[in-house]
């Protein structure tokens, strides 16, 4: 799993490179892959290890936000330090800010990220007037795309994951068919916009309804997961090496295979969703996939900043000094942050686990929380890897 989401991650790097000659598949479609192995792992995570969900929820916002507030922070000294930005120019920033109302959306918007994907939707002027655009409007020197008053422009995705999080708790406790139901609904939703007056590649990417079906591949991808750990070892580890090896010669090697457009998508979803619950069965135990595919989300967020000052001062040879880069950014952040975050992230569960534990055994939960607090605790592999 971690290698896959490195994978993708990278994609995601290369479609913003402009320098670069090679690329895995299209950046949109990386996230959209993303997506539905977070549906998995989201499932993963609350047929075991939740059962609170104000943990649930307040857990998933120490995942994403500590580390986007780094970024962020980074971001902002990059671009109104030395002008280093690939997207924003401080002059953006500067005009539109002037205006209070304009000033309190995007101010909102950089520190909270939900409604980041519908920026894409929007132009603004110098003046902070914000218009409606369903035809996505390439930005000019005047007329900004309302995406670019964010610091972290990639994060419009994470937007998409809260919504996504705020819904799946419920989702859980559906049968298998009411969600493929509401997939269908959903990817219906998705082709009318073949039929409307927007402009397509917006409304099948940066609106949640038309989306919302990838994380339900996910979600019934774990549905599987039971059956795939009842094969006996000898024949579901080749099975789960083989689909990670099917799986990520795709990935990579989908622009030489020559698909285009929705049947490219389509073969990215569908060959993710099958390979993952035999893929996490196979490298569920294994430390440098767990590793790798930590990197994924600092990849993600840090890799545009870089881009940036790469593009900016001209660096030499700047593919390979953009992932250079972006691994040492990758590396500072995943120590400084998301390694410290996550400890802090599995003593809460366990703490959460004991408290309910000596309560329902009648015994004293403060003294007993306290003792766990300072105990080391041993969570449960499969979920520390999923919360990862």
């Amino acid at each position: 799993m971690g290698m896959l989401r490195l994978a993708l991650a990278v994609a995601v790097l290369l479609s913003h490179l402009p320098p670069a000659t090679f690329h895995f598949v299209g950046g949109g479609v990386a996230v959209q892959g993303f997506f539905v192995i977070s549906g998995f792992y989201m499932a993963l995570l609350l047929s075991g290890k939740y059962r609170d969900l104000g943990l649930f929820y307040s857990n998933r916002l120490l995942r994403l936000f500590p580390a986007y507030f780094a970024v962020m922070a980074f971001a902002a000294i990059a671009l109104f330090g030395f002008n280093a930005s690939a997207t924003a120019a401080p002059e953006y920033f500067t005009a539109v800010f002037r205006h209070p109302g304009a000033a309190l959306l995007f101010g909102f918007e950089n520190i909270a990220i939900v409604g980041q994907d519908l920026l894409y939707w929007f132009t603004v002027d110098l003046t902070g007037h914000i218009a409606f655009d369903p035809h996505g409007a390439m930005p000019t020197a005047t007329h900004p795309v309302a995406w670019q008053l964010l610091l972290v422009p990639q994060s419009w995705s994470l937007s998409l994951e809260l919504m996504f999080y705020a819904c799946a708790p419920f989702l859980m406790r559906l049968r298998w068919p009411w969600l493929v139901a509401v997939a269908l609904a959903s990817i219906v939703l998705r082709y009318a916009g073949s039929w409307l007056p927007v402009d397509y590649p917006l409304w099948q990417g940066r609106f949640f309804p038309t989306t919302f079906f990838l994380f339900l591949l996910g979600v019934l991808a774990h549905r599987a997961l039971p059956a795939v750990e009842r094969m006996p070892r000898a024949f579901a580890l080749p099975l789960g090496y083989g689909a990670s090896v099917a799986v990520l010669t795709i990935v990579i090697f989908e622009p030489v295979i020559g698909l285009a457009g929705e049947a490219a998508r389509w073969l990215i979803y569908a060959s993710i969703a099958l390979a993952l619950p035999f893929v996490f069965n196979a490298y569920r135990e294994n430390r440098f996939d767990r590793f790798v595919g930590e990197l994924s989300y600092p990849v993600y967020l840090t890799h545009l900043n870089v881009v940036g000052i790469v593009l900016t001062f001209n660096l030499p040879w700047p593919v390979l000094s953009a992932f250079a880069l972006t691994l040492v950014a990758s590396l500072l952040l995943y120590v400084a942050v998301d390694r410290p975050i996550d400890a802090w992230r599995q003593r809460r569960v366990a703490r959460r686990r004991q408290v309910s534990a000596d309560t329902a055994d009648g015994r004293d939960p403060v003294v007993h929380a306290h003792a766990a607090e300072l105990a080391d605790v041993v969570v449960d592999r499969d979920a520390a890897a999923a919360e990862a």
